[in-house]
């Protein structure tokens, strides 16, 4: 009796400490998690008048992807690739109807050396990113120009 006890006691600890993921993680069917949206926010003020500069990744100066890799690495412990393109070849694919808070949408604007663009799912169809005229924006991607533009998405955060 005292084994089937320690037994029931050991797989509800083990049950608890596995379910509570770190913050930055979706539980049940939720959209988006509160948390998450509320870092990407903060994100946005962080990086809001941070300069346009080819190669860059920090908030004194940073590309599109290098923004999303910064914001990944030091946000949420998420190590991503450097470019846009490879950031596009890893994660996992999302369909546009199921994103998720976090997950990075790109896009083919055209510009700069690969003409794709990265940004970062907020939620309600917006997204954050570091405009070539400066600064990270949350914009529509529900827009006649990001709507058409959008290749897809890819999901680094679980």
């Amino acid at each position: 009796m005292i084994r089937i006890c320690l037994f029931v006691v050991s797989f509800a600890v083990f049950f608890v400490a596995c379910s509570s993921h770190g913050s930055y993680y979706y539980q049940g069917s939720s959209a988006y998690n509160k948390n998450l949206v509320s870092k990407l926010y903060s994100v946005q003020r962080q990086w809001s008048k941070t300069p346009y500069k080819l190669g860059g990744t920090s908030p004194r100066g940073a590309d599109c992807s290098g923004f999303t890799q910064t914001v990944f690495l030091n946000n949420f412990a998420v190590k991503i690739p450097r470019t846009t393109r490879l950031q596009m070849q890893s994660g996992q694919t999302v369909s546009r109807r199921n994103l998720r808070t976090g997950d990075l949408l790109f896009f083919r604007t055209g510009r700069g050396p690969s003409g794709l663009h990265v940004g970062i799912y907020t939620r309600n169809g917006k997204f954050i990113h570091l405009s070539t005229r400066g600064g990270v924006k949350e914009v529509s991607l529900n827009t006649r120009y990001w709507g058409s533009k959008y290749l897809g998405a890819r999901r680094y955060l679980r």
